[in-house]
């Protein structure tokens, strides 16, 4: 009995590693990385934002409050990207932290970016010559996770961004894709610069066709 009770206990944690995981990415790998190692080609500003295998470490501040890594040796414009990472608590109620992923980004000035907030919440911006744009706001997205691994999904194909948490639908938009070779990224922010805040982990990062 207590052999089929722990095999049960170890299938269940199982189903819900595969759950949370970037599952269903199809068509051919463009770009993978789990930090096991700093090969992956990630523009680094240590010590706001590094590798440290096995995660990729965004550690914000008073000095640095926003940052943006992009990935310099791979490119992407119609592709289905999936990051996993933690979002710690926020610092206090009324400063929210976020981690975000990035893509179609032709510089750090000009690249569109989805968002998940500590507090739950899910938005779509563009950044445009420095010019911030807030295409969409989820509050209280469906199935995040607080203080917990998050997986945080984004296809941009046939004409539409499609977001995705954890596995479930969050926000369907019409878009028109940017001219040229484009890079992807990570993004991680305080409302308020503090000292103090806990790191945001990143644990994986995949892009794949999408077909």
């Amino acid at each position: 009995m207590r052999r089929s009770f722990l095999m049960a206990i170890a299938f269940s944690a199982l189903m819900g590693a595969s759950a949370l995981a970037c599952d269903g990415q199809v068509g051919k790998v463009i770009y993978e990385d789990t930090f096991a190692d700093d090969s992956g080609g990630w523009d680094l500003s240590p010590p706001a934002t590094a590798i440290k295998p096995p995660n990729f470490v965004i550690t914000l501040d008073s000095k640095s409050s926003a940052i943006s890594s992009q990935v310099l040796t791979f490119r992407a414009n119609e592709a289905d990207y999936c990051l996993e990472g933690t979002v710690p608590k926020a610092p206090a109620p009324d400063n929210n932290m976020s981690l975000g992923l990035e893509f179609w980004a032709t510089d750090y000035r000009n690249f569109w970016l989805s968002e998940l907030g500590s507090n739950g919440t899910i938005s779509l911006w563009t950044d445009v010559n420095g010019n911030w744009t807030n295409i969409a706001t989820v509050p209280n997205a469906q199935g995040f996770k607080p203080d917990a691994a998050n997986a945080l999904r984004v296809t941009t194909l046939g004409g539409k961004i499609v977001i995705s948490l954890n596995g479930q639908l969050v926000k369907t938009i019409r878009a028109q894709i940017p001219d040229g070779a484009l890079r992807f990224g990570i993004y991680g922010q305080l409302d308020k610069a503090v000292d103090g805040a806990s790191p945001i982990l990143v644990t994986s990062y995949k892009v794949t066709s999408g077909q």
